[in-house]
C-alpha cells in the first residue's frame, strides 16, 4: 500500500462515516420544511395541504418553500434559507472531501 493511498483513505474514511449524519439531518430538514410550509400557508385546510405537499415531495417543496419564504420576508437569507443553505454547504464539503480522497488515493497504472 502506497503512502498516497493511505492519505486518500484517511481523507475518505471520516467523510464516509458522516454520510449517515447527512441522511438524518436531511430527514430533520424535511420535517422542518413541512412545518414552515404549514406556517407560510396559514392554519386551516390550506396549511394542511401545504404541509402534505411538502412532506410528499421533499426537493420540490424545499425549492417552493425557499421561494415563498423569500417572498414573505423580502430577504434572500431568512430563517428557512439559513438552514437549507447550511445543509447544502455541509453536503458539498463532504462530497468534496470524498472526491479529494479518491483523487489522492487513486492508483497509478504504469
Amino acid at each position: 500500500m502506497t503512502f498516497r493511498r493511505v492519505i486518500g483513505g484517511l481523507i475518505v474514511l471520516p467523510s464516509m462515516f458522516a454520510m449517515p449524519l447527512i441522511w438524518i439531518s436531511g430527514a430533520i430538514l424535511h420535517f422542518f420544511t413541512a412545518i414552515v410550509a404549514y406556517g407560510l400557508a396559514g392554519p386551516g385546510f390550506w396549511g394542511y395541504v401545504a404541509a402534505g405537499f411538502a412532506f410528499t415531495l421533499p426537493i420540490l417543496a424545499q425549492i417552493v418553500v425557499f421561494i415563498a419564504a423569500w417572498n414573505v420576508t423580502g430577504n434572500f437569507i431568512n430563517g428557512y434559507s439559513e438552514w437549507l443553505l447550511l445543509w447544502l454547504a455541509c453536503v458539498a464539503v463532504l462530497l468534496g472531501l470524498m472526491a479529494l480522497g479518491a483523487w489522492i488515493g487513486r492508483t497509478e497504472e504504469g
